[in-house]
């Protein structure tokens, strides 16, 4: 039984760490400590995508153990499921998706408050760094275009993703009205035709 200590950890990092240690640890059961029933909720949906069995017990207030136990297959014996993948990396490996990319029009996400939308946007960002299957390209344009130079709080994660091969391409236009064009990090401009019609060849998602 592996245990991982998720207390303190915004979301989504307990359900990050614990599909690390999935992978990391493909044989043992796991054992989560998180501090909020939110998270309890977010491992038990990962957990049943997964076929993983999830026991909760709270232990106070602000303290859960979660633990995520593999489900046995009946009919295989068991030199045929040493040999097998686990079934979570399956399930993986089968449901991968086609080929997508992600449209950024704003600094944050929503609408309200400006730093909650801030934080939406750098948990959306490192989420999407830790995906299986990466973008193959990331637009930004409006008030996106910040978010690709210099002071932007997802520059880690966007070089990261760009050092793996995800393509950044930022509107031209927009970062000369920003006057951007001394501060691009990460990425080089494009234009508008381009990006209309990469949005028109590629499943796009926006958050």
């Amino acid at each position: 039984m592996h245990e991982i200590n998720a207390l303190e950890q915004a979301c989504p990092m307990p359900v990050i760490l614990t599909k690390r240690a999935m992978k990391e640890f493909p044989n043992e059961d796991l054992t989560v400590l998180v501090d909020n029933k939110i998270a309890t909720q977010n491992l038990k949906k990962m957990a049943d995508q997964l076929g993983f069995k999830t026991t909760i017990e709270q232990n106070s207030v602000s303290s859960y153990t979660v633990q995520l136990t593999k489900e046995k297959e009946e009919n295989s014996s068991i030199n045929q499921v040493s040999e097998q993948k686990p079934t979570f990396l399956k399930k993986e490996t089968e449901s991968k998706q086609q080929p997508y990319i992600v449209s950024i029009h704003s600094e944050i996400i929503g609408n309200g408050s400006q730093e909650l939308g801030t934080t939406l946007m750098k948990s959306f960002f490192f989420s999407l760094s830790e995906q299986e299957q990466l973008p193959e390209k990331i637009l930004f344009y409006n008030g996106g275009a910040k978010l690709t130079a210099e002071g932007s709080s997802i520059l880690q994660d966007l070089q990261a993703m760009a050092s793996d091969g995800v393509e950044i391409l930022t509107c031209g236009i927009c970062v000369e009205f920003f006057e951007l064009e001394d501060q691009l990090m990460v990425g080089e401009a494009t234009n508008m035709y381009r990006i209309v019609e990469l949005q028109s060849q590629y499943k796009t998602v926006s958050p």
